[in-house]
């Protein structure tokens, strides 16, 4: 009877403890699978709108990132169905954990290598998409001015905090890549460092600091030892006494920047931190002095960028494509980035039925499934 006993004890405690873990690799399966969804959508945003192409370690970041998901995904159904079972053996059980163990710190591994400063570089000779020359072409269209607002308050001293706000899909990364590279073009342009961080949705401040680390070229082998007060320390030692333009790319929730060790911009400094979101209340707590939201394209212009990146004389072909490609046009609701990708992707269909396929899974998707959505999945 006591070896019974302690037998069902010894086994309920590996039952529990693999249950924790079962937990705890669902938990990283989903943070990974919404880390590498972030990731892929810049990627394929910077290949659609300016032809450029996804560096080879995003690639196999990517690649890495969409394996593991899959196989954990597979191994969450099979321990799942297996621990609902009565009859696993104690040993099986020790078995069990020990694979959820290790495929847990793989996906813990691969998701804490997949913060990318820069993701993409031009397709020719060198340069990185964070120093590409922006063209002003219908890509941008709409945004010109948007971005000539911000580079004007990069110019004045009353501004330190811009926010840019916008829904999803209306430019707003595009507009703040434009300042940057406008920045890093000019050598003399004032600023002694310009830092770009992608914030996203899971808003890690330790990789916010790791970035910033890296931008100010801080070369500390113990860095990965310090804790988060230590980090901000240094960091502020160092902006502190510089002039920075800080872009905070698709931020999701306030960012405590004083945590992280940034100086707040004021008329001493004169330094700048823009960054992008969908959320006016956003703009609020981040205490932006200035706020330029981003509007939809209106319909004339919206059908204009369309038809150049569909292509005008495929668009005019048959008076059965001009009519459904104006109904793909207005599916697009104004988004430039939508209105580029579906008008390249349109660029190959030639028939009129091809174009009312496209306007059928544009009009069938689900309630509230954007096209940004139908962009991501295909």
């Amino acid at each position: 009877m006591g070896k019974d006993f302690k037998s069902m004890v010894t086994r309920c405690i590996y039952v529990g403890k693999e249950n924790d873990n079962l937990k705890k690799l669902k938990t990283a399966t989903e943070e990974l699978k919404d880390l590498r969804n972030n990731v892929m959508k810049r990627v394929k945003m910077y290949e659609d709108q300016q032809k450029l192409k996804r560096l080879e370690k995003v690639q196999v970041w990517l690649r890495q990132a969409d394996v593991a998901v899959k196989e954990a995904e597979e191994m969450l159904i099979t321990m799942m169905s297996s621990s609902s079972s009565n009859g696993s053996s104690m040993m099986s059980c020790h078995k069990m954990d020990k694979k959820l163990c290790k495929k847990l710190k793989e996906v813990q591994e691969i998701k804490s290598r997949g913060t990318f400063d820069v993701v993409v570089e031009n397709s020719g000779v060198g340069g990185s998409m964070m120093i590409s020359t922006v063209d002003r072409d219908d890509q941008t269209v709409g945004l010109e001015a948007v971005s000539g607002l911000v580079w004007r308050c990069m110019t004045v001293d009353n501004t330190g905090i811009i926010g840019v706000y916008g829904v999803e899909g209306v430019g707003k990364t595009t507009v703040l890549t434009q300042v940057n590279n406008r920045l890093l073009q000019q050598k003399a342009n004032g600023f002694d460092f310009v830092i770009w961080v992608f914030v996203s949705k899971n808003l890690n401040l330790e990789k916010i600091q790791d970035t910033i680390r890296e931008k100010i070229g801080f070369l500390d082998r113990a860095w990965t030892s310090k804790t988060e007060e230590e980090k901000a320390s240094k960091i502020f030692e160092i902006l502190s006494k510089r002039r920075f333009a800080l872009f905070l790319d698709d931020v999701w929730e306030k960012v405590d920047l004083v945590k992280a060790g940034v100086p707040p911009p004021d008329g001493h400094n004169r330094s700048k931190i823009v960054f992008t979101t969908c959320s006016d209340e956003v703009c609020r707590e981040m205490e932006a002095q200035t706020k330029i939201k981003m509007e939809k394209l209106p319909w004339e212009r919206a059908w204009d960028l369309f038809k150049k990146n569909a292509g005008e004389e495929i668009v005019k072909s048959h008076p059965d494509i001009t009519k459904v490609a104006q109904e793909v046009a207005a599916k697009c609701d104004g988004l430039p980035l939508a209105l580029v990708t579906i008008g390249r992707a349109m660029a190959s269909k030639k028939t009129p039925q091809d174009w009312r396929d496209a306007l059928y899974i544009l009009s069938n998707s689900p309630p509230n499934f954007s096209v940004l959505k139908l962009l991501d999945r295909n």
